[in-house]
């Protein structure tokens, strides 16, 4: 019997007790009929009402997504205060999400879920992403930032941002929506929801094509899902979903232009030759979860998951010998990463000790983790893709251009628990809790030639204990304070030429306030201090472009996060509604200690935000403009001024985006026509440096037809 196996016959049987032993806990309370509760939170990142949240916390819903017409999800994230991204596509493929003092760059910082299962490569041994869900098909996308987060982990340091998928319909309801602009842009989605006697159905599909911010670069992806949800009875609910997820990019590498070619030509990569437009990256993305709820009694809860994840991301660049009369040989990144977990939840609620009522809630969760860094090499001359991934050997060119193609790889199992007690006497409301993790990183050498290293295996076990406490008082007229303090950490990447770093450990802490039944104004403001140990960074770049980290010493973060929302309809009862809207962040984050203090942390402006301006009517027309702001940053630890391929202080941009849609009912379908632009004013900026310049994406408007009947 191998491992998997095995973890996944112990974990199926671990799973099954707890909800059977609560079964007989409340045979007797359960003898009479059963109430209809707010079951436990499976899919959910945060409480039904966000007023209920002890802590700073943002929504978008899919009503959002519809009035505010963002191109990619990345600039969805415009509109909630504390979150930043970095484009290094023009689709945002390659997630690039940070929330508060969490550098950006491949959203390695923030753990990000769908419908409450990571979605990372691995977050024990790599966290980068290279999926989120399309917009189209979420109901709501939840921000957590600096408190609660002892429920997940790991890297919940900083915040945590969960995707939650639509659900059916009871009655049949289909969606068409195509949409298509310049840079090459053509969106599409379909989806049908409907519930058949007690099964629920979501059937979705979702694609779209644009052009890169490169002359060479071509995007395209393809996105299946289907969930099936069974209301098995007043007691349980079964739940089901899987997708798949399909991109390819053509022309697209991380080798970016000097400051020489990009001050000639920023978008040019064709001239320069070199075999650009070969180069490629591919992403076959599987995910399957399984979800048990089940309702004991009026007063006790549990749920049950199983999740599995198969990431396959094979990357290839042309690397060109010193000698032009060589051929060039091209070589890759390929790698594929296997995530399997499941974990119990249980939640006892009602429970008085005076005048406080207490809501228990507690978990265990197993992970395991696999990841295969492959470096393959093809032959002078050939072309390597998604179907022809070259071979593990060396190769010497005439000229003494040499490849190493290596095979590394790594495996992780993680062991996790957490427990904490919801107390409400009155307005207050008191939530200590602890959550414990157990994580054991391996890498095994298997063949690089050459290296001292092949044939090695090493491994590493890391144990952490997360404490935390939040306050809530909701005893004001309009408003509602929380506060909050936990720990939180990050697992160092496992591909460090340093195995095993070790984790990276926040003391995180936060104030804030905002409104409760306010008439046409909403409001969040939250100062936060997060005191970072250990600090994983992105040092330099390996050979082929390849990150590697370092524990940077130790770093400060502290900000501000402010939420604003003005609406005129609720004042004057007109049928025109005049609306503002405001999201801004401004963050300090310094390292403290060491050669480095001082300096700031990289990837991570000062001052992010966005002022929206609009007017809708009842009619159904909305117009609306959007100016985003993203400060200026490092993206080295060194903190260099001048731009070089490697280094340099990233310049600050404004930007500005539209939209107007009208909506209407053409044959008993529901209609909506829109029109959306971003970067109206083809403003030319840099969005990263790493191994060269990117440019940011160029001016692109799109227009488009929604249907619903």
């Amino acid at each position: 019997m191998d491992r998997k196996t095995h973890s996944l016959i112990c974990l199926t049987a671990g799973l099954s007790l707890l909800p059977a032993a609560g079964a007989a806990l409340a045979e007797d309370e359960t003898a009479g009929a059963v109430r209809a509760l707010q079951p436990l939170q499976v899919r959910a990142l945060l409480l039904d009402e966000v007023a209920d949240t002890p802590g700073a916390a943002s929504v978008l819903t899919d009503l959002d997504f519809e009035a505010l017409r963002p191109f990619t999800l990345h600039d969805a994230f415009d509109f909630v205060a504390g979150v930043r991204t970095i484009d290094d596509d023009a689709l945002g493929l390659r997630s690039g999400i940070g929330v508060r003092g969490a550098p950006p760059r491949r959203s390695r910082k923030t753990l990000l879920l769908e419908d409450g299962s990571p979605i990372s490569a691995s977050n024990y041994l790599d966290p980068s992403a290279h999926y989120t869900p399309p917009m189209q098909r979420l109901e709501r996308v939840e921000v957590l930032k600096g408190a609660g987060q002892l429920i997940h982990g790991p890297l919940n340091n900083h915040g945590i941002v969960n995707f939650r998928n639509k659900q059916a319909t009871p009655t049949p309801e289909t969606t068409v929506e195509l949409a298509g602009g310049n840079q090459g842009t053509f969106k599409r989605h379909l989806m049908h929801r409907r519930t058949v006697d007690d099964v629920g159905v979501v059937l979705a599909y979702t694609g779209a094509n644009s052009d890169g911010v490169f002359d060479t670069e071509e995007h395209q992806f393809d996105d299946f899902y289907a969930s099936f949800d069974w209301d098995v009875n007043a007691r349980h609910d079964l739940r089901t979903s899987i997708l798949h997820f399909r991109e390819r990019s053509d022309g697209y590498d991380e080798s970016n232009l000097s400051p020489e070619d990009f001050a000639i030509d920023p978008r040019g990569k064709r001239r320069l030759g070199e075999g650009r437009k070969d180069n490629n990256i591919s992403v076959n993305y599987w995910k399957w979860d399984l979800t048990h709820a089940f309702q004991a009694s009026d007063r006790l809860s549990f749920s049950s998951k199983v999740f599995y994840s198969d990431l396959d991301r094979p990357r290839f660049r042309s690397r060109n010998p010193d000698d032009p009369r060589a051929e060039r040989v091209m070589e890759g990144r390929d790698r594929r990463y296997e995530v399997f977990g499941g974990e119990s939840r249980a939640a006892f609620t009602g429970m008085q000790t005076g005048a406080v009522t207490h809501t228990v809630e507690g978990g265990l969760r197993f992970e395991q983790h696999d990841f295969d860094d492959r470096r393959p090499v093809g032959r002078p001359g050939e072309r390597l893709d998604e179907g022809n991934r070259g071979r593990l050997r060396a190769i010497a060119g005439e000229d003494g251009f040499t490849r190493d193609g290596r095979l590394i790889t790594y495996k992780a199992e993680a062991y996790s628990g957490f427990l904490q007690n919801r107390m409400q006497a009155g307005d207050w409301t008191l939530t200590p809790g602890l959550r414990v993790e157990s994580y054991r990183q391996e890498k095994s050498t298997r063949f690089r030639p050459g290296s001292d290293d092949e044939g090695v295996t090493e491994s590493e076990w890391n144990t952490l204990y997360l404490p935390g406490i939040s306050l809530l008082y909701q005893g004001l007229d309009q408003a509602d304070l929380y506060a909050g303090v936990h720990r939180g950490y990050a697992p160092a990447p496992a591909r460090s030429d340093e195995f095993p770093l070790v984790p990276e450990k926040g003391l995180n802490s936060q104030l804030g306030v905002r409104s409760r039944g306010l008439q046409g104004v909403s409001y969040d403001v939250a100062v936060f201090y997060n005191r970072i140990e250990d600090t994983l960074i992105r040092d330099d770049v390996d050979e082929f472009g390849d990150a590697l980290f370092v524990n940077a010493v130790d770093s400060d973060v502290y900000g501000l996060d402010v939420e604003l929302r003005v609406d005129s309809a609720p004042f004057t009862g007109s049928d025109y509604n005049f609306f503002g809207q405001v999201a801004w962040n401004y963050t300090e984050a310094e390292f403290t200690t060491g050669p480095l203090d001082g300096n700031r942390v990289p990837e991570i402006p000062r001052h992010a935000g966005s002022l929206t301006l609009g007017m809708d009517h009842l009619s159904g027309w909305e117009v609306s403009a959007t100016v985003s702001h993203f400060g200026d940053f490092f993206s080295d630890i060194e903190n260099t001024l001048e731009i070089a391929e490697d280094a340099g202080q990233v310049p600050s941009r404004t930007l500005l985006s539209a939209r107007a849609s009208y909506h209407t009912q053409v044959s008993g379908a529901d209609a909506t026509l829109w029109l959306q632009g971003r970067n109206l004013t083809d403003k030319l900026y840099i969005s990263d440096v790493q191994d060269g310049l990117r440019p940011g994406a160029e001016r692109t408007v799109i227009g488009g037809l929604t249907l619903r009947f």
